[in-house]
């Protein structure tokens, strides 16, 4: 891996000591005079809330490459089994290397934000036909209906609707 400005592999994610050590390159930046305590207060949360090593390119582009800062990531370790900490699963704001990294392609939805309403709209609709064809048909089968919401969930969003913005 060349640093953290240009990771080879930025889909790889970080470890907890990953994150310490840019935090820890992030306050070298800061001692040495190239960011200041603001600055170094909003990219330190940001590398803290980071998640895979691309969110890390944008807390590091305007540093120079023989800063402390550019130094090498350790390899990538495995991750421990269990929930994860609140502070890691909050979203990454002022410096979003999420969009920075993919591009701003936006939703993972097949349609877009079209396929995100439709999604928002099928529980309400599934409501709807259970309770139309309980009152007029029989409540017996009307449950049924409820399982638009996750065929079309799998529709929209489908088992690989995480790649689909980056193929075209």
């Amino acid at each position: 891996m060349s640093g953290y400005a240009n990771p080879d592999r930025p889909d790889l994610r970080l470890s907890d000591a990953e994150r310490g050590e840019a935090v820890g390159h992030l306050a070298d930046a800061r001692t040495v005079g190239r960011l200041t305590e603001a600055e170094y207060q909003e990219r330190a949360s940001a590398a803290r809330r980071a998640v895979t090593r691309g969110d890390l390119m944008p807390l590091f582009a305007d540093l120079p490459e023989s800063a402390p800062a550019a130094q090498q990531l350790p390899q990538a370790t495995a991750v421990p089994p269990g929930p994860m900490p609140a502070a890691y699963s909050a979203p990454i704001t002022g410096y979003d290397a999420a969009d920075a990294y993919r591009g701003s392609r936006g939703s993972r939805a097949l349609g877009g934000r079209i396929g995100d309403t439709i999604m928002a709209l099928v529980p309400f609709i599934a409501v709807g036909l259970f309770f139309l064809f309980g009152f007029y048909v029989s409540f017996a089968w009307s449950w049924l209906w409820f399982l638009i919401i996750p065929v079309t969930a799998i529709i929209i969003y489908g088992p690989g609707g995480g790649g689909r913005g980056s193929r075209g």
